[in-house]
């Protein structure tokens, strides 16, 4: 059973998406572990990245989207789930003869509206509003989990709301990775995470949780160095768990994000970002903390 990971936030623009498929191209890359995207943002940065703005057109028309796959599998969890996933993604070439391989499941525009519609026609059945909800969430838990049979790792690409998606997802991951950007704002958002993924209702509960036990851990993005920047990181670090990691702002960061054809090496791929990549990867995957935890 593959081990689930989440990279939320309730803020957007703090970098998820990059980070979600930095990290799937890194354990692939350098795990040799066969990595499922699973694309839960309306804005579909994840899919763009992996399989470009024609890819994901593709995807879409033939009907082969995360809205399509809730929609279509709500009822038949049992059924056959691989319909929806596109395999040897990415624009990193990966080695043939390894069983290190990219795949994702394409996100939609329509997620959204396909949720609220799973969500009235459980609704029309007279159950508690409630109780329809958390139906909604559960029964998407259970979809978004039955691909942990045929991958080593599913990362869940989470959107900044509170969708059923998002949170079912987080209720799934074993362990939560949250980037947040060193500002004002993102702390705040990061504050409102925090709380939703440990299920508690206010600081100082959370406060109670030691950090050892907490199911998420931050990532500081988009870091300039700048003195500001090192004392709110500081600040945040003694309210929330924090990675060591550090991705910097960087041009070979924005690059990244933009898909290719032609497959590149690793290197030619993240250029600069290469040893904060590693770094990063060896962090999140290589410790046996959030694997302990799921274990």
């Amino acid at each position: 059973m593959a081990r689930f990971l989440a990279v939320a936030n309730r803020k957007g623009g703090v970098g998820k998406s990059t980070v979600a498929v930095m990290l799937a191209h890194a354990s692939a890359a350098w795990g040799r572990k066969r990595v499922l995207v699973v694309d839960l943002d309306t804005q579909c940065n994840a899919s763009l990245m992996l399989i470009g703005g024609e890819g994901w057109d593709k995807a879409r028309r033939a009907g082969r989207t995360i809205s399509d796959y809730f929609f279509d599998r709500f009822e038949k969890v049992a059924e056959d789930e691989s319909f929806y996933v596109v395999d040897g993604v990415g624009d990193v070439a990966h080695p043939r003869a390894a069983n290190g391989r990219v795949s994702v499941l394409p996100g939609s525009l329509m997620l959204e509206d396909v949720q609220g519609e799973l969500y009235l026609k459980q609704a029309k059945r007279g159950v508690d509003p409630d109780k329809v909800a958390q139906e909604v969430r559960n029964r998407m838990k259970r979809l978004i989990k039955h691909f942990g049979h045929d991958f080593d790792y599913v990362i869940l690409d989470c959107p900044p709301g509170l969708s059923f998606a998002a949170l079912a997802a987080i209720d799934l991951a074993d362990q939560v990775v949250v980037p947040f950007r060193p500002d004002f704002v993102s702390q705040f958002a990061l504050d409102r995470a925090a709380l939703l993924i440990e299920r508690v209702e206010t600081a100082d509960q959370l406060a109670t949780v030691p950090f050892e036990d907490r199911r998420y851990t931050t990532l500081p993005n988009y870091v300039t160095g700048k003195g500001r920047e090192r004392l709110l990181i500081d600040q945040i670090a003694l309210d929330h768990p924090m990675l060591k990691s550090r991705v910097p702002l960087l041009d070979s960061v924005a690059r990244a994000f933009d898909w290719e054809e032609h497959k590149k090496t690793m290197a030619e791929k993240f250029g600069d970002a290469l040893p904060h990549l590693k770094a990063l990867h060896d962090e999140v995957f290589g410790a046996a903390t959030w694997l302990a935890k799921a274990g």
